[in-house]
């Protein structure tokens, strides 16, 4: 697999300071170390530490080696792809991660069996009950650019890349979730299992999330959420502490009564394109298990 990027060196610096304020990362910059020709300026091969003046010409050539990656036959929802990235609308029958529960039925083999073998770099990674919207960069530089943006915590202004939520959350009759707010807990590994999050009162990571409500019954609330942070299960385990769990997360509390998954849903997502800097903007209609909630 080769990406070949091309750009005019805008200041006098070495190569490899000039590629890592384009988004290369120190293991990218590595790589390139290894083989000499990977990285040229004016047509000439160099050496990352080597020194570019205002105007060079410099070409990089991105090589991964791609991975041996079992198909599996499934249809994908593709929203958006090009040579760099690939949104996608994800269902919540599939996991984005492949482990031993679920091995070779992953979107990894879901990929392969659309684009064969291939490096796997997704960037903003649904739990397999999650249903929306997710990007996958097709190269290590996209990943590299879009992985920093996702992981910039934003606590005031605008996070380069936004996500927007919609969740079902169960009410009690004391407790009807109404209005808009934020949620501030730190997050943290709850007891001895290492899967479950939980809000902690130490050790845990800072984490905010905001949420509006669209819609309240007694039963249950329609809700907008953004994370201005991006911990493991945020948005369950947010909900969860303020006493309103999702419908059908039994893991946080939740329950399966009108949903077997929990009811959380990537509606937007907008960012940067890491590449040719356009302004990015996605956004998808609750899929029909949802829905049919809402609408009885």
């Amino acid at each position: 697999m080769e990406r070949i990027f091309e750009y005019i060196a805008d200041a006098d610096c070495n190569v490899e300071s000039f590629l890592k304020s384009k988004g290369y990362s120190s293991r990218i910059c590595n790589l390139l170390k290894k083989e000499l020709g990977l990285v040229c300026v004016n047509d000439k091969p160099v050496f990352v530490v080597d020194k570019l003046k205002t105007g060079d010409k410099i070409k990089v050539i991105l090589k991964e080696n791609p991975s041996k990656i079992v198909p599996f036959d499934y249809k994908i929802d593709f929203v958006y792809q090009d040579n760099d990235i690939a949104v996608i609308n994800k269902k919540a029958d599939i996991a984005v991660i492949a482990t031993n529960a679920h091995y070779g039925k992953s979107l990894n083999n879901a990929l392969a069996n659309v684009w064969g073998d291939f490096v796997y770099h997704p960037v903003n990674r649904l739990d397999k009950g999650t249903s929306g919207l997710m990007i996958v960069a097709k190269n290590a530089l996209a990943h590299s650019i879009l992985s920093r943006e996702l992981e910039q915590d934003k606590i005031d202004g605008v996070k380069n890349l936004q996500r927007e939520y919609l969740a079902v959350v169960h009410n009690t009759q004391d407790n009807i979730l109404q209005g808009n707010g934020e949620i501030e807990a730190d997050i943290g590994i709850a007891g001895d299992n290492s899967l479950i999050r939980g809000v902690v009162n130490s050790g845990g990571k800072y984490a905010k999330t905001y949420y509006n409500v669209i819609s309240s019954c007694a039963e249950y609330s329609l809700v907008r959420l953004t994370l201005a942070t991006g911990r493991t299960h945020q948005i369950r385990v947010h909900l969860s502490y303020i006493g309103h769990p999702l419908l059908g997360d039994d893991l946080y509390g939740g329950s399966k009564k009108l949903i077997d998954r929990p009811a959380l849903h990537s509606e937007k997502i907008m960012f940067k394109h890491p590449i040719t800097g356009e302004h990015m903007q996605f956004a998808t209609a609750l899929p029909q298990d949802i829905e049919s909630i809402l609408s009885n």
